[in-house]
């Protein structure tokens, strides 16, 4: 049918360098490797649908944690990702529905700014980024900041539908979603569909390169899942990894 089709924008919302090895296992040492980050725009005549916000406005206790990982060059750098939308006409209150992958503050960072739309948030991430305490999300404040979770849990609370993807799960007709791990617990493969067929925009894989070559990237939390997703996507669409500067700008 006709409104399952999107058009599809994929916009940039930031930057940063970071070492080789952290974009794939075990090689690069000597490497840094350039990562846009993306939110992607997916709108018909039906319906809209976001995949994450943008960073937050303020990166202090984000660039502290990458300047004591990796010094000055890991910095992120930030695009104003509100004042974006709007100059490609789509003001906050027409935004319908949003999703993130992952669950961090680089994609959640201005999602207390869409008054109307529907959060569609996995349920899994959310239970084991941000509400159970673990060895892996200590620094919580870089998975969802302290505003953003307030917003969530109070005035946000009833447009929120979580929902499971331990298989393909419809969230509006023609964008469905898969949890694929790998990079974190909250960690999706977005399905859409395009009039150039299916493209899927997942964090599990930073570049084309660690699908083509079969590498992971370097902090994946589980290689094997990593692996298993590769090997998905490749025969089911045209694969957008989240931080590739290559996909910036393209449009579906």
């Amino acid at each position: 049918m006709a409104e399952n089709i999107f058009r599809v924008k994929i916009i940039k919302t930031g930057e940063s360098w970071v070492p080789g090895p952290e974009v794939y296992r075990m090689t690069g040492w000597n490497s840094w490797e350039l990562l846009h980050f993306h939110m992607v725009l997916a709108y018909n005549g039906d319906t809209n649908f976001l995949i994450n916000t943008g960073l937050p406005e303020d990166l202090t206790e984000r660039n502290n944690a990458m300047v004591q990982f990796a010094g000055e060059r890991a910095k992120f750098i930030s695009l104003d990702s509100i004042d974006i939308l709007k100059k490609m006409g789509f003001p906050l209150g027409s935004i319908e529905n949003i999703s993130f992958t992952p669950l961090q503050d680089y994609t959640t960072g201005r999602a207390d700014m869409f008054p109307q739309a529907t959060y569609h948030i996995l349920k899994k991430g959310w239970i084991d980024d941000i509400v159970v305490p673990g060895e892996h999300n200590k620094e919580r404040n870089l998975f969802v900041p302290e505003r953003i979770l307030r917003y969530f849990e109070f005035a946000a609370r009833s447009r929120i539908k979580y929902f499971d993807a331990e298989l393909i799960t419809e969230l509006v007709p023609g964008i469905g979603a898969l949890w694929v791990g790998c990079h974190h617990r909250a960690s999706l493969a977005f399905v859409i569909n395009t009039s150039a067929g299916k493209v899927i925009f997942t964090d599990a894989a930073f570049k084309v390169g660690n699908i083509t070559n079969k590498i992971p990237m370097g902090i994946a939390e589980n290689i094997f899942e990593c692996y298993r997703a590769y090997r998905f996507m490749e025969h089911y669409g045209r694969i957008l990894p989240a931080y590739d500067p290559e996909i910036t700008g393209m449009e579906f």
